[in-house]
């Protein structure tokens, strides 16, 4: 087995490694196998806002090398890899869900949950499950478990909006977010009350999206509603 080897030793410092085959979620000590997907967290200061917060950055090892990449990149490996789980395993790996209700021949939208503040959204489609119907596969999968892995039943809307300051980073470049700029804010539950991890209108995945999904089109100028409501068509 080819492993990397990744210091964290400031306090500061941690991370995870996923394991592309099993899906399972392992905290980093000082060595990470290649190919595995990695999550890496580090607590900074700001002085514009008096506060720490912590920064999410992603990356995968090829051959004893970290190469880092954007939520979006991985999101697409991953939906890989969930792929040939499902399909050597023929059933879902662990932590991953339904996210959207599944349609007949269209692609299955599936969720990582790997924590309250990490959620990775899955595509897959016929050309990555074999030119096997989704819909099919997956259902079929879901007939036979006790727990239905779905999360579209409890499924908050997604919050379009204009910035109110400068000072909200993007989950997914990790580059602050323009005050008077439209912002998609993706929600999540945390200890039951609802929140939002803040993107760039250019970060987001559309295609993942319906005009149902989201709310707050209605208090956007004109051009900037009739440019987003054409995203999501």
């Amino acid at each position: 087995m080819i492993l990397m080897k990744m210091d964290l030793s400031s306090e500061d410092e941690w991370g995870y490694f996923i394991d592309p085959e099993s899906f399972h979620i392992v905290e980093i000590v000082d060595e990470i196998p290649d190919g595995s997907f990695v999550v890496l967290k580090e607590r900074e200061y700001i002085d514009d806002i008096d506060r720490t917060v912590t920064q999410t950055s992603y990356g995968i090892v090829d051959g004893r090398k970290y190469n880092p990449m954007n939520k979006r990149e991985i999101s697409k490996l991953m939906s890989r890899a969930c792929a040939k789980y499902v399909l050597q395993n023929n059933r879902l790996p662990p932590k991953v869900m339904v996210e959207k209700e599944l349609k007949d021949d269209k692609p299955a939208r599936m969720a990582f949950v790997m924590s309250n503040y990490d959620t990775f959204h899955l595509n897959l489609d016929k050309n990555l499950l074999d030119d096997g119907n989704p819909a099919e596969i997956i259902n079929s999968i879901m007939e036979r478990e006790t727990f239905k892995p779905t999360l579209y039943d409890k499924e908050e809307k997604w919050k379009i909006e204009y910035a109110k300051s400068s000072r909200a980073k993007c989950k997914s470049c990790g580059s602050n977010i323009e005050k008077g700029t439209v912002r998609v804010g993706e929600p999540y539950l945390f200890e039951a009350h609802l929140n939002y991890r803040w993107h760039h209108e250019k970060c987001i995945f559309w295609q993942r999206l319906e005009i149902s999904d989201v709310k707050g089109l209605d208090q956007l100028d004109d051009g900037d509603r009739e440019r987003i409501e054409n995203l999501l068509k």
